[in-house]
């Protein structure tokens, strides 16, 4: 059985996900608070084990040792090493940012498995791909579904800078690991090319055959971080770092608006009373300057 947009196969392991995180909600769902973070934590450290002990668990990576695939190397698998720590010791941003990301990261991956379109549904790396993708989507929205974290709206312009330094995390994880030889294939003496190459969050450069997307961020930022024929390279990170924080940003707004309304009534009071302010500065300003000696 093949896995092809639309197929059996790919709704199949759809379904496989979502059923999990339902089952476990309505499982959990009147437990007590204890019981529900313990849940989570569970979900999300065995999601870690399984990412570090890849060599051990998957028939595939039998004696391939310690290698970058057991580290943060992409987003998703950052967003698995960071869970755990995030779910026991973070900040409400930090646990905004994983429920955002984590969510988003890990049903994106389920819904748009471009690396298996065409493959056969039924082997060790596609098991293991649905496996963990399924465990970063349940551990990062159940908190929110349990009522065990709440989403704040005030962390909304905050979450497109906590993006970025995840990606320049990342890009690191991979520089350290390409610098030690531990990317197969990977020339350690040139480090930038070989990161063009990982092109980790396609945050070196453009990925190939999305022009229509190259073109909407040209249209977004400014030139000097942008390449060009003329032998200029894309900034990394940079070269997509405005129309990104602009789609964070708008899309955590929404997010935010539905999901905390006291925290957005707030907002668009605090935002009222300070045109408020304003107006009534300039008022009395226009007024001052216009009174008769």
């Amino acid at each position: 059985m093949l896995i092809y947009y639309g197929s059996f196969a790919y709704f199949m392991y759809i379904i496989l996900s979502l059923g999990l995180c339902t089952g476990l909600y309505f499982l959990f769902r009147k437990r007590s608070d204890f019981a529900k973070k313990i849940l989570v934590l569970s979900v999300a450290s065995i999601n870690l084990l399984q990412h570090l002990m890849k060599p051990i668990i998957y028939p595939q990576y039998f004696g391939t040792g310690f290698s970058y695939l057991e580290s943060a190397y992409n987003m998703c698998a950052f967003l698995i090493i960071i869970s755990p720590f995030v779910i026991l010791f973070g900040s409400p941003l930090m646990r905004d940012f994983l429920t955002y990301l984590g969510t988003t990261a890990g049903m994106i991956a389920i819904l748009v498995p471009y690396w298996f379109i065409g493959q056969s549904a039924f082997q060790w790396e596609a098991y293991r791909f649905y496996f963990c993708h399924s465990l970063l989507f349940a551990s990062s929205i159940l908190p929110c579904l349990l009522g065990i974290h709440k989403i704040r709206f005030r962390n909304f312009y905050k979450i497109g800078f906590v993006f970025f330094f995840a990606l320049i995390m990342i890009l690191f994880n991979d520089m350290v690991f390409v610098a030690l030889g531990l990317y197969p294939g990977l020339n350690i003496n040139d480090l930038f090319a070989s990161l063009s190459l990982i092109n980790p969050c396609w945050c070196m450069h453009p990925p190939a055959n999305f022009g229509w997307l190259t073109n909407l961020i040209s249209a977004l930022s400014p030139n000097v971080f942008l390449g060009n024929a003329e032998g200029k390279i894309y900034i990394p990170i940079l070269w997509y770092a405005i129309p990104m924080y602009i789609l964070i940003t708008v899309l955590v707004f929404a997010l935010g608006a539905v999901f905390d309304r006291d925290g957005f009534n707030n907002f668009i009071s605090f935002i009222k009373n300070g045109f408020s302010s304003i107006k009534t500065f300039f008022k009395e300003k226009f007024k001052k300057e216009n009174k008769q000696p």
